[in-house]
């Protein structure tokens, strides 16, 4: 069934329709003898559409069987309130609406005889004729409204911003309605065939949505779900006595927007040196939002002229760990450094959205880290089930055992795949402290996307051209070679070889004290 097919507002004389089960003249096969356009003298019914003429009877070279004749004949008894026979009733000159009619012009129907034979025979080939075309129906359907949305965001390049903030309703629901037809409701056939009838189907849905969001009376509902979950709101929202006077007012937060696209800009525009590390970023965005850990997805990240730095924002805010030794001490005073704080809300069709929260001047942020996050208490490590006294396990020590019997731990106890970091907690917890920073970030004002890459580029225009100015003849003004961004594997190597060094010096150190105890004694 093509598109013309399915809207049947293209119905030509001669083509053979089927009549839909639900309709009055329901499961008839006929012809169409005439069409009756809508506003012409000779249209005389109260159809807001063209009057189709069909003719059911069809004394051609298809016949009902007589099993289905004397089921359509009882059928009209009934209606008619008296006794009448197949070959006394006026099938020959119908008019339908043309929504009540299905066509089948290029199915051989001799092949179909199940529509001719009886009634249920033919309601069972109409729902699978009709459930061989869904798809391909839905896809068609999908593209058109597609469409109606990209030529509503065209139109509306020629207002101004204030004539936009008036439009918002619309706009949201014009995007509210794309967003539940193309991937939430479950469209039937009927369906499909009734919104082909539209040239902006979109509109349709979104006009009936954006009337029941203006009807305040609904508003009642949302308070009731509001005061049921009261405590849970305090949680999401910033709160008035976290309102800092002295906060960054330029600062902005950026509202579900396209991460790999919005941050991929800003990697582009301001890495000099190994932009590489946008890559790892990537890898570890998509795999955060594959987690079923909603700290994971709360992630801090920097970059500047020497590449990026990413990792959750629970372990940045914990004394000694490698998160927070790289968000205080990785060039934290460089010009060209920023800093934003990204919570992943999902991934919508391979599009991975989320929230971005700028921290301000990065070298006073990276001090409010230091002088907020909580002291390192235990490390907990998850070992693989290769080999070792600990594989398959997860184990929990004290800092001090971690720092004194790194080796044994990292080395000769299994593979560590994973370190989780816990805080000592006597005096607040983690909880409080990632409640109270998004508190502070959510009162930020809301900044579009055009704004977040235009203050990068400004501050990049600021800080580099001094750096270019003073640059000798022939010296370069990029900043000199970094190393590369060491990977959590190569961290943890690291580590175990620094708990190799570092017992090795006991070592050294106890052979050389029991060697000067014995000149002593």
């Amino acid at each position: 069934m093509n598109t013309a097919q399915a809207r049947n507002k293209e119905l030509q004389v001669g083509d053979f329709v089927f009549s839909r089960p639900s309709e009055e003249y329901g499961c008839l096969v006929g012809k169409v003898i005439g069409i009756t356009p809508l506003g012409s003298p000779e249209h005389d019914t109260g159809n807001a559409s063209d009057d189709i003429h069909v003719d059911f009877f069809i004394p051609y070279s298809v016949r009902y069987s007589d099993k289905r004749k004397n089921e359509i004949a009882a059928e009209f008894s009934m209606m008619y309130g008296e006794a009448k026979t197949y070959d006394e009733l006026p099938l020959d000159d119908v008019i339908m609406h043309p929504e009540s009619l299905v066509r089948i012009t290029g199915v051989d129907i001799f092949d179909h005889n199940s529509m001719l034979s009886s009634r249920d025979q033919a309601e069972t080939y109409y729902y699978s004729y009709l459930d061989e075309n869904h798809d391909k129906l839905h896809a068609q359907l999908m593209e058109r409204i597609d469409k109606n949305l990209s030529d509503y965001q065209d139109s509306l390049m020629g207002f101004g911003t204030r004539e936009l903030i008036d439009m918002a309703g619309k706009i949201f629901a014009m995007s509210d309605a794309h967003n539940y037809m193309s991937s939430m409701h479950d469209f039937s056939v009927d369906e499909l065939n009734y919104f082909f009838q539209f040239q902006n189907p979109l509109e349709v849905v979104a006009d009936e949505w954006y009337e029941r969001n203006a009807d305040l009376h609904e508003m009642s509902f949302s308070m009731d779900d509001i005061n049921e979950r009261r405590d849970s709101i305090l949680l999401e929202y910033p709160l008035m006595r976290d309102t800092d006077p002295f906060a960054d007012k330029t600062m902005r937060r950026y509202m579900d927007i396209d991460l790999e696209l919005y941050l991929g800009k800003i990697a582009e525009k301001v890495i000099i040196h190994h932009p590489n590390d946008w890559n790892i970023d990537m890898s570890t965005l998509r795999k955060a939002a594959a987690s079923d850990n909603p700290e994971e997805k709360r992630l801090m990240w920097h970059v500047c002229s020497y590449g990026t730095h990413l990792n959750t924002e629970r372990e940045t805010f914990i004394k000694d760990t490698s998160a927070f030794n790289t968000w205080v001490d990785y060039r934290p005073k460089d010009e060209d450094m920023f800093g934003y704080v990204i919570e992943i809300t999902g991934d919508e069709r391979g599009t991975l959205k989320g929230n971005v929260f700028e921290v301000g001047d990065y070298y006073a942020h990276s001090l409010h880290v230091r002088e907020t996050a909580l002291l390192f208490d235990a490390v907990s490590l998850t070992y693989s089930d290769s080999w070792g006294v600990n594989a398959g396990k997860t184990i929990t020590v004290p800092k001090f055992e971690y720092d004194d019997d790194r080796n044994r731990l990292m080395s000769e106890s299994g593979d560590v795949i994973a370190l989780t970091y816990h805080p000592w907690e006597a005096t607040r917890t983690m909880s409080d402290l990632l409640r109270t920073e998004r508190s502070k970030r959510m009162s930020l004002p809301l900044g579009s996307t055009g704004e977040l890459l235009r203050k990068m580029a400004d501050k990049l225009a600021e800080v580099r051209k001094p750096m270019e100015a003073t640059a000798q003849p022939g010296q370069s003004a990029k900043p000199p070679a970094a190393k590369r961004k060491p990977s959590i594997l190569d961290r943890l190597a690291d580590a175990g070889e620094e708990a190799k060094a570092y017992n090795a010096q006991r070592a050294q150190n106890h052979l050389s004290t029991t060697k000067k105890q014995k000149e002593i004694d």
